[in-house]
């Protein structure tokens, strides 16, 4: 039996939801190009194919959180923006315009990451319109043979590193200064260098001639250095001279306001009561101070 014309209806996606409701949910496949347009708009791509790394087309394609006040304040680097980035690094290399993405080589233990390391590579990546940074991990050996042995291996080091969001490329066990074999394996266009590493007295000799020979080809990038200002931590209670609690929350000791500084100004006990005012029977009350803090117990 077959139902009448009138309860025929057909059933599709526009009957139930309108275009409208769909619009909230169809962020992927709407339209031919949605897929790259959506992931292009989270900035987890610039482009299709594998040749394209992360973020390398465009600096300004990425969206960075703004640095916290307190940042601002201690790491004098972490509030520059893009265009400061960028107008440092062409005054460093005289004016001179790069075409297309630009290879830019940032090295060092990272041992841990630092914030030092992570301003570092900012700069490495901000200064060309269009930067593909490539992080050298120094391997394990080269680390140890420089009295700078590493806490993690070079395989952890380079995983902790392949997530910060302005490294597009990891080259673990780099070696610990730069040669032209080093530069043309990987088709480095710059190597990032600190600003003052040549005068810095604890600034490896070895690398330093690495940076002599990539200012010698023209390829030294200089970058900011980072100057951090934080506070020093809170002394502990050993530290500013006052006396742990007991397992019964009482204060050992004497009270701070029966206590004398020696000329160091480091606090002193009283002198002990005279023999005479003391007692060795055991049964005896004990005597209180003026603060009610009861003394030979």
């Amino acid at each position: 039996m077959h139902a009448p014309p009138a309860m025929r209806r057909s059933i599709d996606a526009s009957s139930v939801l309108s275009y409208d409701d769909l619009a909230d949910y169809d962020v992927i496949s709407d339209g031919p190009r949605s897929l790259e347009s959506s992931i292009a708009d989270l900035a987890l791509a610039d482009g299709p194919g594998p040749a394209h790394s992360r973020g390398s087309a465009h600096a300004d394609a990425f969206y960075e959180p703004p640095p916290a006040p307190a940042a601002r304040d201690a790491f004098d680097t972490a509030g520059l923006a893009p265009e400061e980035v960028q107008a440092y690094a062409q005054r460093a290399l005289g004016g001179r315009k790069e075409a297309g993405t630009v290879r830019v080589y940032v090295d060092g233990a990272f041992d841990p990451l630092s914030v030092r390391d992570v301003l570092r590579l900012r700069q490495a990546k901000l200064s060309f319109p269009s930067a593909h940074v490539l992080a050298g991990v120094f391997a394990d050996a080269a680390c140890a043979a420089h009295g700078a042995p590493a806490r993690a291996t070079c395989l952890e080091r380079a995983e902790i590193v392949r997530h910060c969001r302005w490294v597009d490329e990891v080259l673990p066990d780099a070696p610990w200064a730069v040669d032209e074999a080093w530069l043309g394996r990987w088709r480095i266009d710059y190597v990032a260098v600190d600003e003052g590493s040549s005068v810095d007295p604890a600034c490896d000799r070895a690398r330093l001639r690495g940076f002599d020979l990539a200012k010698s080809l023209g390829q030294a990038l200089p970058v900011r250095r980072t100057t951090v200002r934080l506070p020093a931590p809170a002394a502990s209670a050993s530290q500013s001279g006052q006396e742990p609690n007991s397992r019964q929350g009482t204060i050992k000791g004497l009270p701070p306001a029966l206590r004398k500084a020696d000329g160091d100004g480091q606090p002193q006990h009283t002198q002990e009561a005279a023999p005479s005012e003391r007692t060795d029977d055991p049964f005896e009350e004990p005597k209180l101070d003026e603060f009610g803090t009861g003394y030979g117990i």
